[in-house]
């Protein structure tokens, strides 16, 4: 959802200084402590929020001064509580905005540790597939499968898996797949065949105790909008003859998720590190590369306080997921229209 910034109301320079004053002692001044005193009336127990104390109002009044905030003045009220002061100005502002509502929901001067996430891990997926330029209706083969494992609570990258596909039906790369990816022929000719990549996968996970049966906060998969395992996974195991893997079912869609949290539009993943002040590192379209890129996009939603929840899915009447080792082939028809055309531009 696109957020707005309060429109700033005209003051003269004396109650401008006064609000900046104001803000310059926030945590002592008696506009918090009287908040505080209202929570404290019912403390809540740790990560626990009580959110029908805060005022709106309240939370206005402090919305309206930051927006009045000089870039300098800003960076210095996110340094004092510890805040990346990177970033466009507008995510700046809007990192501040959501802190001070945090403190007041729970009460503290760090909630950012009250904070309770729904997952322990987050595992990021960017496929890469065979493809051709401009060409309707082509039949993508996943090509390389790469996993990057985020610790939710350190909030740092944990580990990683990277395999390359050997495709079935197109086994020759085309020149615009090659440039695009970077993938060569002989890693192609070389790598196991997709079935075998995937139960590669699931014995990765399982090694980690991640694909747990009895703990479903365990771990979320987490991509870059709808395609990889709408389109790419869901196309491939109708090519291979296999089931759709039961963990794929839900995902964190990261492109969706940002843009609900943070005053941006919807955009890629090139897009996503500008507005949070970062470069992409290593080769765009490079399925790794992108897992890295997304994961550290995710670490600082995570930073900033953003509860990750899943928030897409595959839509099918009465689908049957199941982990590869199953003998059910039943391919499950995605019954949602939208987000359905493949793109390969950031």
């Amino acid at each position: 959802m696109a957020w707005s910034s309060t429109k700033r109301n005209p003051k003269s320079s004396n109650e401008h200084t006064d609000d900046l004053e104001w803000i310059k002692d926030i945590n002592s001044n008696s506009f918090l402590a009287e908040e505080r005193r209202l929570l404290s009336s019912e403390r809540h127990s740790l990560q626990k929020p009580i959110t029908n104390q805060v005022s709106q109002k309240r939370l206005n009044k402090f919305n309206i001064l930051v927006n009045q905030m000089t870039p300098e003045q800003l960076d210095k009220e996110l340094k004092k509580r510890q805040l990346s002061t990177s970033g466009e100005i507008e995510i700046q502002r809007f990192r501040l905005k959501h802190h001070y509502k945090l403190e007041l929901i729970y009460g503290c001067e760090n909630p950012l540790k009250m904070i309770e996430q729904h997952f322990e891990y987050l595992a990021v997926v960017d496929f890469e597939a065979t493809c051709e330029d401009k060409q309707v209706n082509y039949q993508h083969e996943i090509i390389e499968f790469p996993i990057v494992l985020i610790d939710v609570q350190q909030q740092i990258i944990v580990d990683q898996f990277q395999s390359y596909c050997r495709p079935i039906i197109k086994p020759i790369l085309s020149k615009f797949c090659t440039e695009l990816t970077g993938i060569e022929q002989h890693q192609v000719d070389n790598a196991p065949s997709f079935v075998e990549v995937l139960h590669n996968v699931e014995t990765w996970l399982n090694k980690r105790n991640l694909l747990s049966t009895t703990n479903q906060r365990k771990l979320a998969f987490a991509t870059d909008g709808p395609w990889d395992f709408a389109n790419f996974l869901r196309m491939q195991c109708h090519l291979s003859s296999i089931t759709y893997p039961r963990w794929a079912k839900k995902w964190i869609n990261i492109r969706k998720e940002f843009a609900k949290f943070y005053p941006v539009h919807r955009c890629g993943i090139e897009k996503m590190l500008k507005n949070l002040g970062l470069s992409f590192d290593g080769r765009p379209h490079s399925g790794i590369d992108d897992a890295i890129n997304i994961a550290r996009i995710t670490l600082e939603l995570l930073k900033d306080g953003c509860i990750l929840s899943l928030n897409d899915e595959i839509r099918a009447s009465d689908p049957k997921f199941a982990a590869i080792t199953d003998k059910n082939t039943e391919f499950n028809e995605d019954t949602d229209g939208e987000d359905d055309q493949i793109v390969f531009e950031d």
